[in-house]
């Protein structure tokens, strides 16, 4: 491999590592909002109810609109008991059609057979249980969106305590849209694949988005690779070999 190959296969990682970030900074708006909502019942004793989230949608909705269509979802998803009057709750909104907005509706009653347990989900329970942000999928949204996404989750923290988490659902096109252009200018094939071996992106028609490409893996499986260096995600960018 040529050194401007394993220079550029570095310059896309770190394409990544700014994308990635971008879609964290376009949430510190609503975290920053909810953190401070939350705060002023939780330091005097109270107990917020689900309502009290309320002046959390026009925030929510903003962010959606800023973004033109890049995420799919985005809102606040809360932690068990933190709500005097629901043990889980979410305020998260998606979008529809061009301009409007729709709440999502999940199934939050564990009595019933599609009961949406979130708490179980990696993208819920490793800002709970590591205190850092996380970016799951790719994988299809069953439970809303029925797309191709991504996960950006942050935990949302007041009075010094986890309370819930605030995210964002991308789908993957979007956020290939941010990836592709640097694949495309390296000087050989490449893939971007996550820690469990799923492609995320590619600028070769032999590697589909979502496929699983767990050779790949190993250090030896690539002749030339660059993780991306944010806490957040576990991805590499890899060159491969065109088959013979």
């Amino acid at each position: 491999m040529t050194s401007n190959a394993a220079t550029g296969i570095v310059g896309c990682a770190n394409s990544l590592r700014v994308a990635v970030e971008s879609v964290f900074s376009s949430l510190s708006v609503l975290d920053a909002a909810a953190q401070a909502l939350l705060s002023t019942a939780i330091p005097h004793g109270g107990q917020p109810r689900s309502e009290d989230l309320v002046p959390l949608r026009p925030v929510i909705q903003s962010v959606l609109a800023a973004q033109e269509g890049r995420f799919n979802g985005t809102g606040v998803v809360m932690a068990p008991e933190v709500l005097s009057d629901a043990r889980l709750h979410l305020e998260w909104w998606q979008r529809a059609g061009q301009k409007g907005f729709r709440p999502l509706r999940l199934d939050l009653n564990p009595r019933s057979e599609n009961y949406y347990d979130y708490t179980l989900k990696p993208w819920f329970a490793i800002p709970r249980d590591e205190g850092h942000g996380t970016v799951m999928g790719p994988y299809v949204d069953l439970h809303g969106a029925d797309l191709y996404l991504l996960t950006f989750a942050l935990p949302l923290m007041a009075d010094g305590r986890f309370v819930g988490v605030v995210g964002a659902d991308v789908p993957v096109s979007g956020f290939e849209q941010l990836v592709v252009p640097a694949l495309k200018q390296l000087g050989c094939d490449a893939v971007v694949i996550t820690g469990e071996g799923r492609v995320l992106a590619a600028n070769t028609p032999v590697w589909a988005v979502g496929a699983l490409a767990r050779d790949l893996l190993p250090e030896e499986a690539g002749t030339e690779r660059a993780r991306v260096h944010t806490p957040e995600v576990d991805w590499s960018v890899v060159r491969v070999d065109a088959p013979h």
